[in-house]
């Protein structure tokens, strides 16, 4: 498949209509005004990345994320990140994914909690960033990387969009061995859009784009939480399958096949 192949079948697996509602039903807040939700009450189905909130908190602290600092979350789901970062630290948030469903729904979720004023959201391929060079103090990008073939050019587009002295913070499922590995997994239902790289591949990329300091975080990267049976999950929002495909993912992890990573590259 080429580029735009690739991003039509990524677009289709994470988009799904009528999301809103049922994020809302999940959470019994289908009768909730604007402005009333607090952010904790989305994250048992916002957080679309293993790990859940607990690796967006140790993603923020390893990119240093803080008040007045201008972030892009590339690759940003229905907005949990987003919304935990302005919420938590009151920064602005320019915020795209390639599903337009998903962009709807966080434009949705961010009236929910009243953040509509630091979050932006587009839809938009990580691969083509619509910003002008050095907008950015950070660049998020939270378990996108396995959907993206060509890693030299999101790489490329992340280093020109930031400011010298700026953090790239990633997490990724790395390839650790060459042994099979069991679809679905989370991210991809066959092995047509997973493009997971090693971990010495991936760092090795950033620091061919020009970034420096590339540090792999790897003892900071949680594996999934158990799910909580009855609970709303990411499911609601990735689909009724997640169970199997999470179950597939941890036995690759646990079997070491595949590894999580968080890892932060500076902009010199």
């Amino acid at each position: 498949m080429d580029r735009s192949d690739i991003e039509r079948a990524v677009a289709s697996h994470y988009g799904r209509g009528g999301l809103t509602d049922n994020i809302l039903k999940s959470l019994g807040l289908q009768d909730a005004a604007p402005g009333s939700v607090p952010i904790e009450a989305l994250f048992p189905v916002d957080q679309l990345h293993h790990g859940g909130v607990g690796l967006t908190e140790k993603m923020a602290a390893a990119s240093g994320v803080r008040a007045g600092v201008k972030v892009l979350d590339a690759g940003s789901g229905i907005g949990g990140s987003a919304r935990f970062l302005a919420g938590r630290f009151d920064c602005d948030i320019d915020a795209m994914d390639l599903s337009e469903d998903y962009v709807q729904t966080a434009n949705d979720l961010d009236m929910l909690v009243g953040l509509s004023e630091k979050i932006s959201h587009r839809a938009g391929s990580v691969l083509d960033l619509p910003y002008e060079g050095g907008s950015f103090d950070v660049v998020w990008c939270q378990n996108v990387t396995m959907n993206v073939a060509d890693k030299k050019t999101m790489f490329s587009e992340a280093f020109r969009v930031l400011r010298s002295g700026g953090v790239y913070v990633l997490t990724h499922i790395g390839r650790k061995s060459d042994g099979a590995i069991d679809y679905p997994l989370p991210w991809a239902i066959t092995e047509a859009t997973s493009f997971v790289t090693s971990p010495s591949d991936f760092t090795q990329a950033l620091s061919d784009a020009g970034f420096t300091d590339v540090r792999d975080h790897a003892k900071d990267a949680p594996p999934p939480p158990p799910a909580s049976k009855g609970e709303p999950d990411d499911s609601v929002a990735m689909g009724a399958d997640m169970s199997l495909r999470r179950d597939n993912m941890r036995r690759s992890v646990a079997a070491g096949r595949l590894v999580p990573m968080l890892v932060t590259a500076v902009k010199p």
